[in-house]
């Protein structure tokens, strides 16, 4: 139980960081929305820092974080940015939250 309250509270923090972002259009926030939902269980949340820069938030674990964000270039071009360059980084929501560090774990470039 108290690990489940940890979690939650890393996350509380965690979205308190990713919530103060601006809009790139609607375009760019359904991409949000995906890594946001269900269907990218890995993803905890997304922001676009420029409009040709995502970072995903991940609790890190066992896992090739460059693959991860080369899958990410692949969601992203089936909705909507085929063709465009943007660079995916894969952040750490742990580190985020404990120490305000942007911390990448895996980069891929998408084009």
């Amino acid at each position: 139980m108290k690990r489940v309250f940890i979690i939650f509270l890393l996350l509380l923090i965690a979205a308190t960081c990713f919530a103060q972002t601006e809009s790139f259009g609607p375009e760019h926030d359904s991409i949000v929305k995906v890594f946001q939902s269900e269907e990218e269980p890995d993803a905890m949340d997304a922001i676009w820092e420029n409009q040709a820069l995502l970072k995903i938030g991940v609790f890190k674990h066992s896992r090739d974080y460059d693959q991860y964000a080369t899958h990410a270039c692949d969601i992203i071009e089936k909705n909507g940015f085929l063709g465009k360059t943007v660079a995916i980084q894969i952040v750490d929501l742990k580190k985020l939250a404990e120490t305000d560090e942007w911390v990448i774990l895996g980069e891929a470039q998408c084009r």
